[in-house]
């Protein structure tokens, strides 16, 4: 097929003319920059340049005054228009001179029209959404409102025998030991020594609201969290180490939750008498106060820590999710609603952020090298070191083990 065949008719907003020639100017924005004392300058690439394209048409014929009156119409159109260009085809275009229309009397019949367009492009404006991250803090917020407000309204000794008292004693320190046995990952983020917060037990017991505020406020929040781990891994695998927190916090809220129902069925126990129901009743909110805080934290962490791994981030999204959903079976339905809108925030939040997730891989280097040679040798980039260190918690970057390691796959 001869390029002649090829040419298209050309054509603006549907109205036809003929082409004598044209001309059009592609390429990149380039900035140059020079520099005193320099002989090379530098030019910054700012990105493709806008398309031109000036076309000499002209109109012939009988009725070339009638043609030229729609083409002026067209042209005088607001907005972009439709341009069919013989070499190029359609095209998105706007006008970007006002037309120059020639009359001669030497060449009667017709006349000619200079056009200068460019691509019209789209009007772009910032989109606005809704942060995921923030519904998930707010959630968490509303989770620990209806938990301190379920027990204060549960948890009761002023009035009663002694031994309720002295049994919510008991039961408030039996959980901090609980924490205290847990992994040591818990404790790094704990606000204040568990061994304070023993000697407060006489002062708290009697004080709901006091009590309430003291729990869910015995961990740290935001970046002195991910401070804590650092600190107290020496700064390696501070990503890692506060998956495994979260992971400990969601185990943690699942004992507190069984010890939490079986304190329920003695209180409901037939025949129990009402001293020990009491103190079954404030067993089961303390225990469930110490789980939903938890519960707090990890949703609150989930939300404000990185999440570069792919596979990590699903099995913490489910590891909370699954945390949330256990302690809805027991709780009253203030408390159940806050949990599970926690649930759901969580869930969308982790899912929105798995595309900015990467895969992993396992290698095997070949000795015992500093982790920046393996990240060298892996990726030829130095500067991802810290990566390697933090995947796989290594603790002295400089003695990278020969076995098995992950590392991304991109």
């Amino acid at each position: 097929m001869a390029w002649k065949d090829k040419l298209q008719p050309a054509t603006f907003r549907g109205v036809p003319f003929e082409v004598e020639s044209d001309d059009g100017s592609f390429g990149r924005r380039t900035q140059v920059h020079e520099y005193p004392q320099r002989d090379k300058p530098y030019a910054e690439d700012l990105g493709r340049a806008t398309r031109e394209l000036n076309v000499t048409a002209f109109l012939i014929g009988a009725d070339y005054l009638d043609a030229r009156d729609k083409l002026l119409e067209a042209l005088e159109t607001a907005g972009p228009g439709t341009l069919v260009h013989p070499w190029y085809g359609e095209l998105k275009v706007s006008l970007k001179d006002p037309a120059r229309v020639s009359h001669s009397i030497a060449n009667g019949g017709m006349c000619t029209v200079q056009l200068s367009f460019v691509e019209a492009g789209e009007l772009a404006f910032p989109s606005a959404g809704n942060s995921l991250g923030a519904k998930s803090l707010e959630a968490a917020d509303r989770l620990q409102e209806a938990g301190s407000f379920d027990y204060v309204e549960k948890f009761d000794v002023n009035g009663k025998a002694s031994s309720v008292f002295d049994d919510g004693v008991k039961t408030f320190n039996d959980a901090l030991d609980l924490i205290d046995n847990a992994e040591s990952t818990v404790k790094s983020i704990m606000s204040n020594p568990l061994d304070f917060l023993k000697q407060r037990a006489t002062t708290l017991i009697p004080d709901a609201v006091a009590m309430a505020d003291t729990i869910f406020g015995m961990y740290k929040r935001g970046e002195s969290v991910v401070e804590s781990v650092a600190s107290m891994f020496g700064g390696g695998g501070a990503s890692a180490r506060n998956g495994d927190v979260v992971s400990a916090l969601t185990s943690l809220s699942a004992t507190f939750a069984n010890r939490a129902t079986i304190a329920d069925a003695v209180a409901k126990t037939p025949g129990i008498s009402p001293s020990r129901a009491q103190a079954a009743t404030n067993a089961a909110a303390i225990n469930h106060l110490f789980g939903q805080a938890a519960l707090v934290q990890a949703v609150g962490m989930t939300t404000t820590m990185d999440l570069p791994i792919y596979d990590d981030a699903v099995k913490i999204r489910d590891n909370v999710t699954a945390a949330l959903d256990n302690e809805s079976l027991i709780v009253s339905d203030p408390v159940y609603v806050a949990l599970q809108d926690a649930r759901a925030a969580v869930h969308a939040d982790v899912t929105g952020r798995l595309s900015q997730s990467a895969r992993l891989k396992t290698i095997t280097p070949r000795s015992i090298t500093p982790a920046l040679v393996t990240a060298y040798d892996q990726f030829e980039d130095v500067a991802r070191e810290g990566e390697i260190v933090d995947l796989n918690k290594i603790r002295r970057p400089g003695f990278v083990p020969a076995e098995p390691i992950r590392v991304l796959s991109v």
